[in-house]
């Protein structure tokens, strides 16, 4: 008995424990949502050495980690990338006759990309672009 009546306390701390339910709901942060916007681009291109401005604008994908660049390279075309915190992945991808790949970084309103383009309709060689665009 004297056993008994000194497991009775653990016991019953052993219930109370148990029967506790704590929900933690953490916040739901979307990487996508710090890049999202209209961007003013400086483009400079590393194989022809010219420079130049245009606007570009950034949206959402459906999937969960993507994000579209609409009028890329200034050629009217959208393509995708994927965002992973502040990495910015261009995967290799042919759009509307331009081959396209490359990556960058975004940080306090400036998105910073490296990539290569490839006009393949008029066969022209890979043009490879260091571009800083700013968040407007």
């Amino acid at each position: 008995i004297m056993v008994m009546k000194t497991l009775i306390p653990f016991f019953l701390l052993a219930v109370i424990l148990s029967s506790c339910y704590v929900d933690a709901v953490e916040p739901r942060y979307d990487d996508r949502d710090r890049v999202v916007g209209y961007y003013e681009v400086e483009e400079y291109s590393d194989t022809y050495g010219d420079l130049t401005y245009y606007s570009m604008r950034i949206s959402k994908s459906g999937h969960y980690d993507e994000i579209y660049l609409h009028n890329f390279y200034a050629a009217d075309i959208t393509v995708y990338a994927r965002v992973d915190y502040d990495r910015i992945t261009i995967p290799f991808q042919v759009v509307d006759g331009y081959e396209v790949d490359g990556s960058g970084t975004f940080y306090r309103g400036e998105l910073t990309l490296n990539y290569r383009v490839k006009d393949i309709y008029n066969g022209t060689r890979s043009d490879y672009c260091e571009t800083t665009a700013w968040l407007e």
